[in-house]
């Protein structure tokens, strides 16, 4: 009788968890919010930092994930090794590559929406676009394209 009585109550919550779980959901997927201009500029601005921020972070995971040792090894591994594989070539210079477009948009936006405040931003220079643009010019001429 008493185990009957347990399975009832846990039958009971179980039902009421799964209920309230679906009111949560159908609740917070049914809002949306008009941006003003300029949060949607900084909307743009976030995503573009957060697209260099996800490659330099799998960059240094790949890095990691090179060996047991610890990342400065790895990373001195990695950079010691970088003219004879090709494996490696190829993730540095996507890093590069999306370097250079994300600092080249956001340069962009800043240049051309100077009107709009974006808070804890980083404006990128002209002379951070052009370096990162040299480093993969440089890149590609020390290891093709």
């Amino acid at each position: 009788m008493k185990e009957k009585k347990l399975l009832i109550i846990l039958i009971f919550f179980t039902s009421c968890s799964v209920s309230l779980s679906n009111e949560t959901v159908e609740t917070t997927t049914s809002t949306s919010v008009d941006l003003t201009f300029c949060e949607q500029i900084e909307k743009e601005y976030i995503d573009l930092s957060n697209e260099l921020f996800n490659t330099s972070f799998e960059l240094n995971k790949y890095i990691d994930a090179i060996s047991p040792n610890s990342v400065d090894e790895d990373r001195n591994s990695f950079f010691d090794n970088l003219e004879k594989n090709w494996n490696y070539q190829e993730v540095y210079k996507n890093y590069l590559e999306v370097r250079l477009k994300v600092y080249k948009s956001i340069n962009t936006l800043y240049e051309n929406n100077s009107e709009c405040l974006i808070s804890g931003d980083q404006e990128i220079s002209n002379e951070q676009v052009d370096k990162a643009k040299k480093d993969l010019d440089d890149f590609i001429e020390k290891y093709g394209s």
